[in-house]
């Protein structure tokens, strides 16, 4: 059996997907699961094990009729006996229609006539089990599984070394991810970085360094005494120094996810276009979350409303 899923978003979306990914897997060990997925979500697949090929396409980008015949073209040689789409979308499902493949699955909405089997989605229904429910239509009735991700060893061994880099080794540390300075200032981010050290002074405090955050990370380390940086290069090591944490904050986003995924205990800080029970397992005790109220921004949360939720049992 060939199994094609197109998920449309970045990284993020994967995440969300792989439990559905996962699940196939187990239920039909000899398919053969491809993806495809835009160019900035490819790298998720690094610490999937589910998938046999990842292939690029951008659903987002305005692509010519080329761009979907070269789409249709690949899809029609790999000679698939079902497609899931994770998001309605027109032109996939006429492409997918064109393709030939048996069976096409996807949610209602825009060109459903198209598909074979339509699943009726929740809105407001946690986005991982929304997924999942689109094995319905290929017979599995499986108890949805959380997110889990598979780390290459030489992963988890560059998060030791980093570890000893940094001589948090023994003590454990805290992790944020702060994001673009866009998302929320430093002002915030440091208040909350002193007020955890004012209450567990022996406990060190590392900051995640990402191509978006280096003026962020450079106001922060102006203002948070003894901070430390580490600089994970893929998704692979920034997996792996999250699972190493006693504690993962950070502000919504891709990394968010893979906090849920590794079992730290996570505390989220979440803008109010974020709902928090559609993109978080909220009924884990080790999920926590702060949301902006609604029409605000992210940045008008109070860190002191942070730093209660992380004191909160």
């Amino acid at each position: 059996m060939r199994i094609l899923a197109l998920i449309p978003g970045g990284t993020g979306d994967q995440l969300l997907f792989f439990p559905t990914l996962d699940t196939l897997k187990q239920q039909y060990p000899n398919a053969e699961i491809d993806v495809v997925v835009e160019p900035r979500a490819m790298a998720a697949y690094r610490v999937c094990q589910s998938v046999n090929r990842v292939l690029k396409f951008d659903f987002s980008d305005r692509n010519s009729l080329a761009d979907f015949g070269n789409l249709l073209g690949t899809i029609r040689d790999r000679e698939y006996d079902a497609a899931i789409v994770s998001q309605p979308i027109f032109s996939i499902n006429i492409l997918l229609w064109l393709s030939g493949i048996p069976k096409r699955i996807s949610f209602a909405g825009q060109g459903d006539f198209l598909l074979t089997d339509i699943i009726n989605a929740d809105a407001q229904e946690y986005a991982v089990t929304k997924n999942f429910n689109l094995l319905i239509s290929i017979g599995i009735e499986n108890p949805c599984p959380p997110i889990k991700v598979n780390l290459p060893k030489s992963d988890l061994d560059w998060a030791t070394s980093e570890q000893k880099r940094l001589g948090i080794q023994q003590s454990g540390f805290i992790l944020l991810n702060c994001g673009a300075y866009a998302s929320y200032p430093a002002e915030s981010w440091a208040e909350i970085a002193i007020g955890i050290q004012s209450k567990l002074p022996n406990l060190p405090i590392v900051a995640i360094d990402s191509v978006n955050n280096a003026d962020l990370l450079k106001q922060l380390n102006t203002k948070v005494p003894n901070l430390l940086i580490t600089s994970p290069t893929d998704i692979g090591k920034l997996t792996a120094i999250i699972a190493a944490a006693n504690l993962f904050v950070c502000a919504e986003g891709d990394a968010m996810q893979l906090g849920v995924a590794v079992g730290t205990a996570l505390v989220a800080i979440l803008g109010s276009n974020t709902p928090a029970g559609v993109f978080l397992p909220i009924q884990e005790k080790r999920i926590k979350y702060v949301q902006a109220s609604a029409g605000q921004s992210l940045k008008a949360i109070d860190p002191k409303i942070v730093l209660e939720k992380i004191w909160e049992g």
